[in-house]
């Protein structure tokens, strides 16, 4: 047998060829059938490929890549944050201060709710509560061309405002020692307000019995 041929059923060789029947090969070849080769080859059926593969079934994705991001909105956020729960807790208590049992049977209670102080701490309030909508979307959209995950921004936007913060720095990965110290001193100011105005309306309670 001349050991140069084309066809060769079912031995190995070593060499160029056109055809191997389901044995492995060395060299330049086309086509092989579900074997694993090494050197330069068009396709690999399933196969791990070495050298310069034209096609890979098992492709890699590429990491996202994510820009800079601004913070101005988010430090506007912080300003604005406390500053609504301040307010709110001054226009509360003026309200419950001016309630007492004789004003609020003869109404007079409501003249304070028309009042110069009390009209301009509520709108106040919510020119801080629009700002509060418009930065933290901003926010959130620049956050967003960076190519950032924004679900866990949007739901703390909504639901729980004071982890905010905390959230956005894990996201972009920035120090996280201030925005902790941050939330849990914007949290006790929440609870504090909770707390004062559960005692206004309590007291109040109590001065009418």
């Amino acid at each position: 047998m001349d050991e140069n041929q084309n066809m060769n059923n079912g031995q190995q060789t070593y060499g160029d060829q056109q055809y191997n029947n389901g044995q492995q090969t060395y060299g330049n070849q086309q086509y092989n059938n579900g074997q694993q080769t090494y050197g330069d080859q068009q396709y690999n059926n399933g196969q791990q490929m070495y050298g310069n593969p034209q096609y890979n079934q098992n492709t890699w994705a590429p990491q996202e890549q994510h820009g800079p991001v601004s913070d101005i909105f988010c430090y506007l956020l912080l300003i604005i944050m406390p500053l609504r729960e301040i307010i709110s807790m001054v226009s509360a208590s003026s309200i419950f201060q001016s309630m007492t049992y004789e004003s609020i049977m003869d109404g007079s209670y409501m003249n304070v709710m028309y009042s110069g102080n009390y009209v301009i701490f509520s709108l106040l309030s919510y020119a801080l509560l629009a700002a509060f909508i418009i930065f933290v979307v901003i926010d959130i959209v620049k956050i967003n061309k960076q190519n950032y995950k924004i679900l866990g921004l949007i739901l703390f936007a909504i639901f729980l405002k004071p982890g905010y913060y905390v959230w956005r720095a894990h996201l972009l990965k920035r120090k996280m020692a201030f925005p902790i110290v941050y939330t849990v001193l914007y949290s006790l100011l929440i609870i504090a307000e909770i707390g004062f105005s559960m005692m206004q309306a309590f007291g109040l309670v109590m001065n009418m019995m």
